[in-house]
C-alpha cells in the first residue's frame, strides 16, 4: 500500500470518528426527550459550529441508533419490537448512548418505549439496575459492566480472554502507547498522557489492563471507568475508546467540510424518498398557527423551513407546501393573504373593500338633442374600425369598472410592473389592475395586504381583486406633480409581500398631459358639467385642440373631462365619417369638413339595443 493510500485510511478514519462523535452527542440528546425533535432543534442544542441540517440528517440517517418520522428524529428502540426481554433492551439504549445514563432519562426512555408512565420506571429500573454482572453505576448514572475491564484472575492472558480482548490487540497498543507508570491516585493523568500521546484512540479496556498490571489488587473497574469519565482531558465515544479532548476541534473541522462538500451536491430525490411525501401532521399545524399567531403573519417558505424544515431547493418542498395550504386552509384562526404568505385573522379597513365613486363610469346611455338626432350610442364591438377592436383591450385604455379581465393584453409578469398614473386615481391613492399581470400578486385571496416601500416609507397597502384596485398609494402620489402620466414601478423585494414602489421622473408619452393641456381640459369639465353635452361634443373639442391622438390618449383625456367608457368612445369613433385615422400610426383625427355626412348607416346594424 502506498504512502498516498496510507493517509486516505487515516483520513476516512477522522472522517468516520467524526460522524460517530456527532452521532453521540445527538443520541444523548434525543435519550429520555418526551417527543420526537426535529433537525433545527437537534442542531441548535448542540451547537456545533458548522454542522447544518442536511449533514444531521446524513449522519442521523447511516446511523441505525436513529429513527425518523414525520421529519422528526428520535432513539430507534422506540420502534423496535417490545416484546424482546426487557434487559435487552435496556442494554441495546445504554449501548447505544456510549456513556453511562442517568436514571431519570433511562426511565423517560423506557418510558417511551412501553408507553408507560415514567414513575413506574423510576421505581423498577434501580433494581433491575444494581445486576453487577450487567450494570455498573457511577454518580447516579448507569453503564454496561461489558465496558470494563473485570480482572477475573491473576493471570493476564485470563484477563485478557475473559474481557473478549486479544492478544494481537494487546500487543498492538503496547507499542503504540508510552510506557508510563500508574498510580492509584494519578489515574486520570496516566490515562490522558498516554490517551494524547498515541497515534490512535486507545480502548479503554487496553488503558485499564495497563493500569491493572501497575495497580494490582488497588484497580478497581468502576473507578477507573470513572476517572477517565470524569476527565475534562478525555472524550470516550460509544465505540468505547478514548480520545483525547483536542481531538474535538479536528472532528468540528471535518464536520464542516462535509457540511461543506453536502452544500456543494444536488440534493437527491433519494434523500426525500427515505422519508416519503412530506406532510403537515396535527402537531405540525399547531406549531404553524402558533408561529403565525406570535408574528402577525409568516411565509409559507418560512414555516416550512422552521416547521418541517424543508427549503424550496428541496424536491419534497412542492409537496410539502400543498400539504400545508391545505392544512391552514380551513382553521379559522389564520388567513391567506397571497404571495404564499398567512397570516392571524385580521379584519381590512371598509374603504379598500369598495370603489369610490369618483371612479365608477356611468353605464351608457344615448344623448337626444331637442331636433331628434342622437348622439352617444353604443356599438356592437364588431362594428368597431381598424385596430379599434384590439386596443379596447390595452390596459391604457381601461380602468377600473371599464375593462374585460379575461381579455386584457397585460404587460409580462416578472420582478416588476410599469404603472401609468390617471389623474382621478392620483386624486384617490388607487391604481386599476387592469395594468398589473394578475400573477404578478396573485388571484387569491379576494383582498391582499402588501407593504409598499420608497426611501425611507414603509406604508401599508391593499390589492383588492374583487374591486380590481389597488389601495393605499396617496403618501406615494405626494412627490408626483404630472396630472396625469407618471409612470412609477411596482418591484418586487426579496421579502414576501414586500415590494419597493419606484418613480423617477418618467412620464408616458400617450398618457402624459401637461400644465396647459389640463387647463383646456379642465375648463372643458366646467362646461361639461354646467351643461348638457353628449360625449360626441367632448371628443370633437378634444380633437379640434389636438390634432392626431391615440385612442388610450383619447379615451384618458376624455375621461378627465368626464368618466365615460372606453367602449362608447370606440363607438363614437367608428360611428361618424368626420373620425378618421391616418397611415399606419393609428391615431385620431376630427376633420370638421366631413361633420355633416354625419353617421355612418352601415353601423347601424351594430347598434346595441
Amino acid at each position: 500500500m502506498n504512502e498516498s493510500a496510507i493517509e486516505l485510511t487515516k483520513e476516512d478514519i477522522v472522517r468516520q470518528t467524526a460522524r460517530r462523535y456527532l452521532a453521540d452527542l445527538c443520541y444523548r440528546r434525543l435519550l429520555g426527550t418526551p417527543q420526537p425533535a426535529k433537525l433545527r432543534q437537534i442542531m441548535k442544542a448542540l451547537e456545533i459550529e458548522g454542522v447544518t441540517t442536511r449533514l444531521l440528517k446524513d449522519v442521523l440517517t447511516e446511523s441505525d441508533r436513529f429513527e425518523c418520522t414525520d421529519r422528526r428524529w428520535a432513539p430507534a428502540v422506540r420502534y423496535g419490537d417490545t416484546h424482546r426481554p426487557f434487559e435487552r433492551i435496556l442494554t441495546e439504549v445504554i449501548q447505544a448512548a456510549g456513556v453511562p445514563v442517568t436514571l431519570d432519562a433511562l426511565a423517560s426512555e423506557m418510558a417511551q418505549v412501553y408507553n408507560r408512565d415514567v414513575g413506574y420506571y423510576k421505581e423498577a429500573l434501580p433494581r433491575i439496575l444494581s445486576n453487577k454482572e450487567r450494570f455498573f453505576e457511577v454518580d447516579h448514572s448507569y453503564g454496561l459492566a461489558s465496558w470494563l475491564l473485570i480482572p477475573t484472575s491473576d493471570e493476564e492472558e485470563d484477563i485478557i480472554f475473559d474481557n473478549a480482548l486479544s492478544e494481537d490487540q494487546v500487543q498492538q497498543f503496547s507499542e503504540l502507547c508510552p510506557s508510563e507508570k500508574w498510580s492509584i491516585d494519578k489515574i486520570a493523568d496516566t490515562a490522558a498522557k498516554i490517551v494524547g500521546e498515541c497515534k490512535e484512540a486507545v480502548p479503554i479496556k487496553i488503558l485499564a489492563l495497563m493500569a491493572w498490571r501497575d495497580l494490582g489488587e488497588d484497580y478497581d473497574p468502576v473507578d477507573f471507568y470513572s476517572a477517565l469519565l470524569e476527565d475534562d482531558r478525555i472524550v470516550i465515544l460509544s465505540d468505547q475508546r478514548a480520545y483525547p479532548a483536542g481531538a474535538v476541534k479536528k472532528w468540528t473541522e471535518v464536520l464542516k467540510a462535509q457540511a461543506d462538500e453536502l452544500a456543494a451536491m444536488p440534493m437527491e430525490a433519494e434523500e426525500e424518498e427515505a422519508e416519503g411525501p412530506i406532510t403537515v401532521t396535527d402537531t405540525d399545524k399547531e406549531e404553524i398557527v402558533n408561529m403565525i399567531l406570535e408574528r402577525g403573519s409568516a411565509s409559507a417558505e418560512e414555516l416550512l423551513d422552521a416547521v418541517l424544515e424543508v427549503g424550496p431547493d428541496e424536491p419534497a418542498y412542492a409537496g410539502a407546501l400543498e400539504s400545508l395550504n391545505e392544512a391552514l386552509r380551513g382553521d379559522d384562526r389564520v388567513m391567506y393573504i397571497g404571495d404564499n404568505r398567512w397570516s392571524k385573522v385580521v379584519t381590512f379597513p371598509e374603504e379598500v373593500k369598495v370603489i369610490p365613486p369618483s371612479l365608477i363610469v356611468p353605464e351608457v346611455r344615448p344623448f337626444e338633442t331637442p331636433e331628434g338626432d342622437v348622439y352617444d350610442q353604443l356599438l356592437e364591438e364588431e362594428g368597431f374600425e381598424g385596430d379599434l377592436k384590439s386596443a379596447i383591450y390595452d390596459p391604457l385604455a381601461e380602468d377600473v369598472t371599464d375593462e374585460d379581465p379575461a381579455r386584457t393584453l397585460y404587460q409580462p409578469n416578472g420582478d416588476s410592473q410599469r404603472c401609468v398614473l390617471k389623474y382621478h386615481h392620483k386624486v384617490e391613492g388607487t391604481f386599476p389592475m387592469c395594468q398589473v399581470n394578475p400573477e404578478f400578486f396573485g388571484i387569491e385571496p379576494e383582498i391582499i395586504p402588501i407593504v409598499l416601500v420608497d426611501e425611507g416609507k414603509r406604508k401599508q397597502a391593499f390589492v383588492n381583486n374583487s374591486t380590481r384596485l389597488i389601495y393605499g398609494l396617496k403618501d406615494f402620489y405626494k412627490d408626483i406633480t404630472e396630472i396625469s402620466g407618471a409612470v412609477f414601478y411596482i418591484e418586487k423585494t426579496a421579502i414576501p409581500g414586500e415590494y419597493r414602489f419606484r418613480y423617477d421622473g418618467e412620464t408616458d408619452d400617450q398618457l402624459h398631459i401637461d400644465t396647459g393641456r389640463s387647463l383646456e381640459l379642465l375648463e372643458l369639465r366646467g362646461r361639461y358639467e354646467s351643461g348638457d353635452m353628449p360625449v360626441f361634443d367632448v371628443i370633437v373639442e378634444i380633437l379640434e385642440r389636438k390634432q392626431g391622438m391615440t385612442f388610450p390618449q383619447l379615451v384618458n383625456e376624455v375621461n378627465i373631462v368626464r368618466r365615460c367608457s372606453r367602449l362608447l368612445v370606440a363607438s363614437i369613433l367608428s360611428s361618424y365619417h368626420c373620425f378618421t385615422t391616418k397611415g399606419k400610426s393609428g391615431q385620431w383625427r376630427y376633420d370638421e369638413k366631413k361633420r355633416s355626412q354625419g353617421f355612418n348607416k352601415a353601423k347601424r346594424k351594430y347598434i346595441k339595443k
